[in-house]
Formats: structure tokens, sequence, C-alpha cells
């Protein structure tokens, strides 16, 4: 049976060729700054990719020659970056602590490369979150400097076109995407598709079409390795922007190209988000043909995905969802398992445009994932925070040349368990022997003039919330905002489905809850109760433009 389309709009017209080139240069004028390919050179590019099929075997040796040079990538990558480049910030820390080229190939060649990296960073040789996006003064001793965020970017990329990043914390970041660096990523994602056994499945994405990069990105990486994208559900973002006009127009550019190349690139069907019935639909309609399903999405979508399934009664037995975006927690991983389905964890950076973690097909923790040592080296520094507390951040540096920037063990904002352990999996015998589970950002608030960090929001607001009160995941979020008198407030959203909740127990619990999460809590939570700046407000929870809805939400 067919499923049927009522109410998904297409997210894309029809638009002739020549129309869409006129249209490309009227944009790219509007777009200043952006060294982009022409719409024929794209659309080349485009079939270019395609043409040349990624097989399991290929992905193999592929995978194993790169891990076998990441220590000479990166010495030579530093060389390039770093070294090369009087003005780099690397260098300034570099030279700080009294580190030619010489000491540092030395110290790889000898300890390798994580060691060398866990020892730059007790030295002072990484950045913080805010100090690579120029937020902050990176400060050393007595010396200290404020950094460009240009600086670490990579100007000798080509790109083929542009992808944004959701700026769910942060403000947004435009990326270049090369197709050259896409066919990398996809070796490594033929592995974990093999590891889960999941080519033999009908494949649906729900991810919004660009300047969000995961849309164009899955459906390009599953043509590349011979699959047929069924269905791409999407949500709309920007389009009534010049910027957005780019976006679009290079959407439909990209989807035609592959269909020249004899591909299947669907047409994004546009959907709200919260109307997932379309994908349980197609689904039901895909079971009945006797095939699994596999959504890759981001953890909220899958969970929306699940509670539509379950109030219509419909069985998700045998769907996958490959889940990235957010953390995947226990409780939504129990939610998505009560209709049958499963989630796989995937971790992404889009700063680097590269996937930091791949689902482990034997995992012995709900997000356990193996780390992508391939395009990327990561290690844990301990800190100490404004407040007192300590924490263990991530800290990423770039392996592929082809990435947009260039980090030497830069802050993302998160914090996770990095391990050793045998699996047995496909991603282990590939040679990702790394892994990492427990991801989680350290959320912090800025009201009333201080900075004060939590520890795990998903916790309070997925699982102790809803026990207490009712509900469930998605039901709940801080957001972080001012009013009309300028005033920072911290608002707790609560969906109105949830019925018979006492809003003073509740901000009473929350209360509760901040001050003894972490150091300083009880100061900081007194200093908001006076200043009034903690309420409820009875609204759905706020979703990014990608459709994620994470506990914390900070408005601009």
């Amino acid at each position: 049976m067919n499923l049927s389309r009522a109410g998904v709009k297409k997210g894309i017209p029809p638009m002739g060729f020549r129309e869409l080139k006129s249209r490309y240069h009227r944009l790219k004028t509007g777009l200043r700054g952006a060294n982009l390919a022409g719409p024929f050179a794209l659309a080349a590019s485009v079939r270019r990719f395609l043409s040349e099929p990624i097989t399991l075997e290929r992905a193999k040796e592929e995978l194993r020659a790169a891990l076998a040079d990441r220590e000479d990538r990166f010495l030579g990558l530093v060389r390039a970056h770093v070294y090369a480049r009087p003005s780099s910030p690397f260098l300034k820390l570099l030279r700080r602590c009294g580190c030619d080229y010489a000491d540092l190939e030395h110290q790889v060649r000898r300890h390798g490369l994580e060691p060398t990296l866990e020892r730059l960073a007790v030295e002072g040789v990484y950045l913080t979150a805010e100090e690579s996006k120029g937020k902050k003064d990176v400060v050393r001793g007595n010396e200290s400097f404020r950094i460009d965020p240009q600086d670490l970017e990579n100007s000798e990329l080509s790109a083929d076109y542009l992808s944004q990043s959701s700026g769910t914390s942060n403000r947004p970041i435009t990326s270049v995407v090369s197709l050259d660096r896409l066919a990398i990523w996809t070796v490594t994602r033929c592995i974990f598709l093999a590891a889960h056994d999941l080519f033999s499945c009908s494949h649906a994405v729900y991810d919004a079409v660009l300047p969000a990069g995961g849309g164009v990105r899955n459906v390009l990486s599953n043509a590349k390795l011979g699959i047929a994208t069924d269905r791409w559900f999407a949500r709309s973002v920007g389009q009534a922007t010049l910027g957005g006009g780019y976006y679009h127009f290079i959407t439909r550019l990209i989807v035609l190209a592959g269909k020249s190349a004899g591909s299947r690139l669907p047409v994004p069907e546009v959907i709200g988000v919260h109307d997932t019935r379309h994908l349980v639909d197609w689904v039901r309609d895909e079971s009945r043909r006797g095939k699994c399903c596999c959504i890759t999405t981001a953890a909220s979508n899958a969970v929306r995905i699940a509670r539509a399934a379950a109030e219509t009664a419909v069985s998700l037995d045998g769907t996958r969802f490959v889940a990235s975006g957010e953390p995947l927690t226990d409780v939504k991983r129990e939610m998505i398992e009560r209709v049958g389905a499963v989630a796989i964890a995937n971790y992404g950076f889009e700063d680097l445009a590269v996937k930091v973690g791949y689902g482990c097909a034997r995992p012995a923790h709900t997000d356990e994932m193996h780390v992508n040592g391939q395009d990327l080296a990561v290690v844990a520094h301990c800190r100490s925070m404004a407040d007192g507390s300590d924490i263990r951040p991530l800290l990423f540096t770039s392996l592929q040349p082809l990435s947009p920037r260039f980090f030497l063990n830069v802050e993302n904002g998160d914090y996770a368990t990095l391990s050793q352990r045998d699996c047995g999996c496909l991603l282990e015998s590939a040679g990702f022997t790394l892994h990492i589970h427990g991801v989680r950002s350290f959320e912090k608030f800025t009201s009333e003039g201080m900075n004060y960090f939590y520890g795990d929001l998903f916790e309070l607001f997925e699982k102790t919330l809803p026990a207490e009160f009712g509900g469930g995941p998605g039901d709940y979020q801080l957001i972080e905002e001012e009013d009309a008198g300028g005033q920072t407030r911290l608002t707790l959203l609560l969906h109105p489905a949830v019925d018979g909740v006492d809003e003073a127990k509740l901000i009473a619990r929350l209360k509760e809850a901040l001050r003894s999460g972490a150091s300083g809590g009880r100061f900081m939570t007194d200093i908001w109760q006076n200043a009034g700046t903690l309420r409820v407000l009875r609204e759905p929870p706020r979703a990014s433009a990608r459709g994620k809805i994470l506990p914390l939400h900070i408005a601009r």
C-alpha cells in the first residue's frame, strides 16, 4: 500500500537547471566572502562523488591506512597550520611552554599522540570553548590575548557548498563543505552501518534541509554506499532570508545532480516538528512489505516518533534509530524500546564537520560509542571552574587536512568518559579501540551576572521531574532569556499536556535540585530566588532549528 502524503509538503519545488544557474549567481552575490564552486562545478562534483562507490572491503582498507599514518598527518598539520603561521594562537601557547616543532615531533614519536596532547594540556596548550570563539581572553600565567575565530579556519579548503551549525548553545557557525571530505566520512560510516547490519534496511532521514548539514550529508553518503534513501522528512530552516534562498537552491541542485547520476536522492518533504505520524506510517507500510527500517535523526525526534507510535498502537518492532545531535539517555532509550525499536548513539561535532563517535554494536552503556580516531584525537583535561567545581572537558585535535578548521586541544563544551575495552564488534576490529560514553554538556547559566555550572540536566528533566510530577522526555525545559526590562530570567517550561501539576511544588523541587547540582549551587539559587528569576511557564519546550529539544535552551 502506498503511503498517503496528505499534509506532507515537498520542500523544494521543481526548477530547471537554467533557472537554477541564474538564481545561484544572484544568491552568490549576496553571500559576501563565500568562495564557492559554481553551479556546474558543484553538479559535476556531486556526479563524480557518486560515480565512485565505496564497498565494505574498500572501506576497511582505507581506514586501516588512515589509522596507520595518523601521527604523520597530525605533525604535518601542526607544521602547516601552527609553526608556519606566526599569528596562530596555538603557536603562542606552544612557545610559552618552550615547545618547538622538533620537541613536539620527538614527544609524539616517543610517547604517542594522545599522551603528548594530554601533556600539552597540562602545560596550558588548550583552548576553552569560549576562548576559541573569541568570547573570552586566553589567559596563561602573565600572558593574555584574544582569539579571532577566523584564525582557526582552514583558508586553503575549497568549498562545494556551505552548512551551518544549529546554534543551540552558541551562535550558528557557517562551515565550508567539501565532497572530498564527505567521501572520507562515508568510509567510516560504511563500517558503522555494517557493524549494525543496516545495509538491508529501508532508510529514511528525518533532518532539516540546508543549512543543517545532516540531511544532505546522510542522503549523499547513503547513495555513495549504494543505499537508496526512501524518504527525507525535513524541517524548513531559514528560507525567508537571502542566505536561506542560497541553501534552498543548493539543496535542489544537489538532488537534481544526484538524480542525473542515477542515484535515488529523495526530495525533502517538509513536516512540523511534532508531526511525526508520517514516519510512523512509513515504518508501518515498510513492515507490511517485510522490511526493517532505519531512521537517522536527532535523539529527541526518535522519542517523538516512538511516542506517536505508542499513541496510535503501531509497533516499530525491528526499527533502528541512528540517534545523534544530543545525548541518548537511559530514559530516551527505554521509551524507544517500548515500541520495539532500537536506538544507536552517534556523536557529532559541527565545528569540525566530523562524527566523533559511532555507536558500539555490543555496548556496555546506553550511549557507548567508538571514537573516530581516523579524523581526530580526543583527550580529557581536568580544570577548575569559576564556581569551585572541577570538570574534565573533552579536548579535540584535528587530523584531517580537509577539516574546515584546525583544532589543537580545543574544548567544545562537552565532557564524557573515555575508556579502552574489548567489545568484539566490527568497529573495534577496524581499528577504533577507544570508547566514549556519558557525553554531556556542562550546562552554564549566566543569570544575575554570574556563571553557574550544572552537571546533568537530562537526569533531572527526563527522569526525576517526570517521576515526581508526570510527563516524560521533552516535557520540561529550562529557558535562559532576557525579559522586556533587560533582566535575565530562568523560566521552566512545562508542556500543557502534563496535567495536575502543583507549580509551586515544581519550582521548589527545581530549586532543590539546582542547589545540590554543583559547588556553589545554594548560593546561586538564593540569588535567583531573591531576584525573582525562576518561574514556570505552561508551553511546549522549544525545539532548535534541527528539531532537538535540550534541557537548557538559551533564547537569542
